[in-house]
């Protein structure tokens, strides 16, 4: 009977394939937990747009009352910025409530959509002419008034931020 010494490459076969599925499952694992990421990170930015959204609404019912305070500076009720400042919406303090108004719409909201924030503030504009106005004595002018409202809304996770502004006419 003769002896056959073996060389063991059956061994080393089965060592590679086990290195490439390692390697394919460690990949499709990191894949997996930035499509997650990803996917988190989504929902985010949508909850922030959605709360900006609703802050932004808040702002545009509240100039539909029947008398506007002052726009002083504060209570989140500005004049708009000199033309050689920085916009008002670069500068102003979202976080805090003596600059801008917390948007309150949130704190009642199912589950985890309760840790999302919104805040707006309102900027009273100049004065422009409207077009189309008749500047004759026997008709009135068009006494119309703009603002910008600016809102901003924060994520559950805190990380995705939104800004919205709109221009209202009233």
């Amino acid at each position: 009977m003769a002896l056959h010494r073996q060389r063991g490459a059956a061994m080393v076969i089965a060592l590679i394939m086990l290195l490439v599925l390692t390697v394919l499952g460690t990949a499709t694992a990191r894949m997996t937990l930035l499509e997650e990421r990803m996917t988190g990170n989504t929902q985010d930015n949508r909850v922030a747009f959605q709360a900006a959204e609703a802050a932004l609404r808040e702002g545009e019912d509240f100039l539909e009352q029947p008398v506007i305070p002052d726009f002083t500076g504060s209570d989140g009720l500005y004049q708009p910025a000199l033309p050689d400042e920085e916009p008002l919406w670069r500068t102003v303090d979202f976080t805090s409530p003596l600059e801008v108004v917390n948007y309150g719409g949130l704190a009642d909201a199912d589950g985890s959509l309760s840790r999302a924030a919104a805040s707006y503030f309102i900027e009273e504009l100049p004065r422009v002419p409207t077009g189309g106005v008749s500047l004759a004595a026997d008709t009135a002018v068009d006494d119309a008034r703009f603002y910008r409202v600016t809102a901003r809304g924060v994520g559950i996770a805190g990380a995705a931020t939104v800004t919205l502004q709109t221009t209202y006419r009233r």
